[in-house]
């Protein structure tokens, strides 16, 4: 069975990334390796033979080949000039990342659909390793750090709503899968709801077909299950293909990483389940969508694996600058630069256009010494013990709520739409931008380290956030049971646990005891007319005009109650006597719970973020956090009044470092400011110097430094007791 075989091979491919990453901590092959912060150029209007002399004055850090196969001028260039690159498109194009008719065959489709080039084909992935082959056998000679299967790879397009892949390999892989899920045709059936007298027979159903039974103001006998369990599976299909391709790659050469770039946001649709892909590939390139980075930066925490950013220059030289600064200080080890308009010939002579020439400084500085001390293979973030749970299931099941306003025009929600839109993708940022803006920082949690019990929540978290998180399999609802009875903190916002890990719909919600609540899902939700949050047929509206349901809704200091029939079980100590309950805490055992009910979705907007409703948000969460005994290890505020100051710490053996950067969501007016007074006021007096001007402090709990609004501030910081 092919199931079991790449089963198998993926156990063992985990056997193998230990060895893998062993042998990368004694080799050059890995940027982790090489200490300090890499800028890397595309191929784009320019190439390495003709402008390398200019790449060097500019401070670059090296440089992308394509494919491989006979680019022997640029690999003896890496060798002869020190200079090295990663590789694009070993797997070639057009089969991770369909093309022209390809791509055109599945796209804005309301029907199940065959992938061409079905990932489920034996012959296709033998032809995909025959271009692994061919590349990569002539790019190892090379100093080469990074293999890139493809770029912006999918399952269909981007994340593009696209029902693949009913094509006859797949759906008998499928079939096999859902046999080892359900063991028998009986359980299946109980849960979709159908009939179907073998495995043999099975067919799942696209998102029009269970779209049409989907109530759009309440969630009584929704079943997503004939869709999700699709959708699931197809997310394994992928990871597990990844994993094959990586595991070939990685007989061809040991030492290197192979992954991809271009990675999309997490979504129902095109492959992206990060807690399948990040054990898949062993780097990636992602862009930042929804918190894909910190979601690698969670996952990837040890051992510690390559991540990189694309960096699109906007022309503006602060705001340059800034973006560089922060992907260095949020632990990014390198970017790729998209060279579009960089370099221009003048009287024969190749040299950088006026606005990249003002960037040489820059570049100079966060590659300098100075990008030491956090891109290590020693250097680890340090996290508060805070979790944000990253639950896929309830990502396509929130896409469902979300595309429901669409009605039969969804498959044109297309991801340029949905990375705005996504209400589940814009709640994680805003759950990120909270606990930033709080002083705290904090780890996701893969859920599939929880349903296999590969987590120790207790020992690592006081306290877990649960956003949207709408379905729960009972393996998680009782791990989590355990973490509050032996005393961590659970917060939850809205709509937890009340469908399965299948996508069905429960009439109680499986923590709703411990959480202390009682619902009543006739009551509707929101306004009472709909489920959906931001309307992403509005798009093209500002931000605060996409709620089309919240007019008419309830709410609790100025924030929206999202359940409408939800009540404290003990009708006591209510936050809000004419309508539903917010805010409800229930002590568990050894320790708590807090069911807020309130959907903090607008906080992405700074308009929001920093008025009246980001006020009394940022209060109730911080009481939250107080009442775990949490509190920051430092407060971070501007002499000009300036917001957004966020603070990442880092640690490498007994050395703690404090990065220290402006944190906008969707408004860079403050990057442009001046140069202002920032005071630190950590919670103990510790020593204190700034790596950058070298200015080192005399102990004590408060201080004040410079700080440029458009870079980072780096220190080190000595938090012993003076008497140690």
């Amino acid at each position: 069975m092919r199931l079991n075989i790449l089963e198998n091979k993926r156990k063992n491919f985990c056997l193998l990334l230990v060895l893998i990453f062993w042998s990368l901590n004694s080799t050059s092959h890995a940027v982790t390796d090489s200490p300090g912060f890499k800028i890397f150029i595309w191929p784009y209007q320019t190439d390495v033979l003709t402008d390398y002399d200019v790449y060097r004055d500019l401070g670059l850090s090296g440089f992308q080949i394509d494919r491989g196969a006979g680019q022997h001028q640029r690999i003896r260039l890496s060798i002869e000039k020190d200079f090295p690159y990663y590789a694009g498109h070993v797997a070639d194009k057009g089969y991770l990342y369909l093309k022209n008719n390809h791509k055109d065959r599945i796209t804005g489709k309301n029907s199940l659909l065959e992938r061409p080039f079905s990932l489920g084909d034996p012959k296709v992935i033998k032809q995909i390793k025959a271009h692994i082959l061919k590349n990569i056998s002539d790019l190892k000679n090379g100093n080469v750090i990074a293999y890139a299967l493809d770029d912006e790879i999918s399952l269909g397009t981007f994340v593009n709503p696209s029902d693949v892949d009913v094509s006859s390999v797949s759906l008998e892989w499928f079939r096999k899968w859902l046999k080892e899920e359900y063991i028998t045709i009986e359980a299946l059936n109980r849960q979709w709801d159908t009939d179907f007298k073998s495995f043999s027979g099975v067919f799942p159903q696209g998102f029009e077909q269970v779209r049409k039974n989907l109530s759009n103001k309440r969630f009584s006998g929704w079943n997503l299950s004939p869709w999700m369990d699709f959708r699931q599976f197809m997310d394994f299909q992928f990871s597990t293909v990844l994993s094959e391709l990586v595991e070939y790659a990685n007989t061809i050469d040991p030492v290197t990483p192979v992954g991809f770039v271009g990675g999309q946001a997490p979504s129902a649709w095109g492959g992206y389940d990060y807690g399948r892909l990040t054990r898949a590939v062993q780097w990636m390139e992602a862009y930042d969508i929804h918190g894909t980075n910190e979601i690698l930066r969670s996952f990837w925490r040890d051992p510690k694996r390559l991540k990189m950013r694309t960096f699109f220059s906007s022309n503006n030289v602060k705001i340059d600058s800034w973006f560089l600064w922060y992907n260095l200080l949020h632990g990014v080890q390198a970017v790729i630069a998209w060279p579009e308009g960089w370099f221009e010939t003048i009287d024969g002579k190749r040299q950088p256009s006026d606005h990249i020439q003002s960037l040489k400084k820059i570049f100079k500085t966060v590659q300098g010494e100075i990008s030491n001390s956090i891109v290590n293979r020693n250097s680890l973030f340090s996290a508060d013990p805070i979790g944000i749970y990253y639950s896929h299931p309830s990502v396509q099941a929130g896409w469902a709520m979300d595309a429901l306003v669409h009605g039969k025009t969804w498959p044109k929600r297309l991801s340029s739409i949905d990375n705005e839109n996504q209400s589940s993708g814009v709640l994680r940022k805003v759950w990120c931008k909270t606990l930033e803006d709080l002083g705290f920082q904090y780890d996701f949690i893969n859920y599939l380290d929880v349903k296999e019990s590969k987590i120790n929540l207790n020992q690592q978290f006081k306290l877990i956030i649960l956003p949207k998180t709408i379905c729960l399999s009972q393996k998680e609802a009782d791990v989590f049971r355990q973490f509050v009875e032996n005393g961590g903190v659970l917060v939850a916002d809205y709509v937890c646990g009340i469908f399965d890990g299948h996508g069905r719909w429960r009439k109680t919600g499986l923590l709703d005891d411990m959480f202390g609540i009682q619902r009543k899902d006739t009551a509707g939700y929101l306004n009472g007319k709909g489920i959906t949050e931001i309307n992403a047929e509005r798009y093209k509206a500002p931000f605060n005009e996409r709620f089309s349901y919240y007019n008419g809704a309830f709410e609790y200091k100025r924030m929206v109650i999202f359940e409408r029939g939800t009540k404290k079980r003990d009708n006591q100590m209510r936050k809000n006597n004419n309508g539903p309950d917010v805010v409800i805490k229930n002590n568990y055992k050894k320790g708590s719970t807090y069911y807020l009910n309130l959907s903090p979705i607008k906080y992405w907007g700074s308009q929001n973020r920093f008025s009246g409703f980001g006020e009394n948000w940022r209060m109730m969460i911080s009481t939250i956090l107080e009442s775990a005994g949490l509190k920051p290890r430092v407060s971070v505020l501007a002499a000009d009044g300036s917001k957004m100051m966020e603070s990442l710490f880092w640690q490498n053996g007994e050395t703690i470092y404090l990065g220290i950067i402006k944190n906008p969501s969707d408004n860079f007016e403050q990057i442009n400011g001046e140069p202002t007074k920032i005071t630190l006021s950590f919670n103990k007096e510790v020593l204190l110097k700034n790596l950058r001007s070298k200015r080192e402090f005399q102990r004590k709990k408060v201080f004040e430094d410079i700080f440029s609004p458009w870079e980072g501030n780096l220190y080190e910081v000595n938090f012993q007791d003076a008497n140690n």
